[in-house]
C-alpha cells in the first residue's frame, strides 16, 4: 500500500500537479494528499484487526490462516471505520481546548483497547468504547506503560525519515522522488508498528479478559 499510494502520488505531481508547488496548501495537492491518507488509513485498519485476531488466536491455542485473520475486519469494515471517525472527531475536539489536551492522554488510555472488544467479542462500536472503558479500570498506568513503550522504540526511527524529507533540494523530479521513497519507508516502519501494538495490547486485552480458549472449528 506504501508503494502503490506513494507512486500514484509521484505520478499525479508529475503530470496533473506538474504546475502545483510541493507542501502547498493548494485544492489538488490537498485533495491527494487527502486521498492517498484515507486509502492507507484503511489499509491500516485492515492490517491492525487482523493482527489482533491472528495474535489472539495464536494465545488462545489456535494458528490462524491468512484468510481467517482478515476475514473479521474485512467483515466488519463499517464498524472499524465508525470507530476511526469517532477517535478521530474525539481526539479533534480535545486538541481545541487546553484542558481537552490534558484529558487526551487520559481518554486515549481508556479507550486502548476498543478494536480487542470489537473484533474478538463481537461488540459495537460504541459497545467496544464501553467495554475497553471498563477493562482498563484500575489498570492505566500499566496500559500507559505500554504506549509509552511503543513511542519510544518507533519515535527515533520515524523522526530520521521525516527528516531525509528536507535533505534534497533541487529539480522537482528529485523532491518528487524523495518524497515518495519518504512515503514508503514510513509505510515499512508503519509494518513493525502495527505488528508491536497489536500484539501488546492484545496480549494485555487477554489478560484482563481471562479468555479461555477458543472451541474448536
Amino acid at each position: 500500500m506504501a508503494v502503490l499510494t506513494a507512486g500514484v502520488t509521484a505520478v499525479a505531481l508529475l503530470t496533473v500537479l506538474r504546475d502545483v508547488e510541493l507542501g502547498t496548501d493548494d485544492r489538488g495537492y490537498l485533495l491527494l494528499i487527502l486521498i492517498t491518507a484515507a486509502a492507507q488509513a484503511l489499509f491500516a485498519q485492515v492490517a491492525h484487526g487482523a493482527a489482533i485476531v491472528s495474535i489472539a488466536g495464536l494465545l488462545r491455542g489456535e494458528r490462524l490462516t491468512l484468510s481467517e485473520a482478515l476475514d473479521p475486519p474485512f467483515t466488519r469494515m463499517g464498524g472499524l471505520l465508525a470507530i476511526l471517525i469517532i477517535l478521530l472527531a474525539v481526539t479533534a475536539g480535545l486538541a481545541l481546548t487546553l484542558i481537552g489536551l490534558v484529558l487526551l492522554p487520559y481518554i486515549a488510555v481508556r479507550l486502548a483497547l476498543t478494536h480487542q472488544a470489537f473484533l474478538l467479542e463481537g461488540r459495537s462500536p460504541f459497545g467496544a468504547f464501553g467495554r475497553s472503558w471498563a477493562l482498563m479500570q484500575g489498570h492505566m498506568l500499566r496500559m500507559l506503560g505500554v504506549m509509552l513503550l511503543t513511542l519510544l522504540i518507533f519515535l527515533g526511527p520515524a523522526l530520521l525519515i521525516q527528516a531525509l524529507d528536507a535533505l534534497v533540494a533541487g529539480p522537482r523530479g528529485a523532491q518528487v522522488a524523495l518524497q515518495a521513497g519518504v512515503s514508503v519507508l514510513q509505510g515499512i516502519l508503519t509494518i513493525p508498528l502495527v505488528a508491536f501494538t497489536s500484539a501488546t495490547t492484545t496480549v494485555f486485552y487477554l489478560n484482563l479478559e481471562g479468555a479461555q480458549p477458543w472451541p474448536k472449528r
